[in-house]
């Protein structure tokens, strides 16, 4: 783990122990690819989330959500973080922005959930 920041850290341990607990290898590639390098953090903005997703539709976003773009789906959306607007425009549409601790006890198991990378 290259991170620094003592509350990722904790996130993606959280994640890794998920995924050996519940065998569910989605929680382990999450747990990587929010541990790794800086430079390869993944960031993805609110427009492509609803481009890419049904209404309904149970996300992972395993980095931060941005606030570019428009959203016109009822979402779940777990994520490390948020911007102010991402976590705004999910909310004003009926949907929800959930930490990785809450989105973890809603999807144990991860079955019907989409990484998004």
């Amino acid at each position: 783990m290259t991170s620094s920041n003592p509350v990722l850290r904790h996130a993606a341990v959280m994640l890794e122990r998920a995924a050996k607990k519940q065998d569910a290898p989605i929680w382990d590639l999450a747990s990587r690819l929010l541990a790794g390098e800086t430079k390869n953090r993944v960031e993805v903005n609110i427009g492509r989330i609803s481009r890419m997703a049904e209404s309904g539709q149970a996300l992972f976003v395993p980095g931060k959500v941005l606030g570019t773009g428009v959203m016109d789906k009822k979402l779940i959306v777990g994520a490390f973080s948020f911007s102010a607007s991402a976590k705004s425009k999910l909310e004003s549409v009926g949907g929800s922005a959930l930490s990785v601790e809450q989105f973890l006890k809603k999807y144990p198991k991860g079955s019907g959930v989409r990484l998004v990378k």
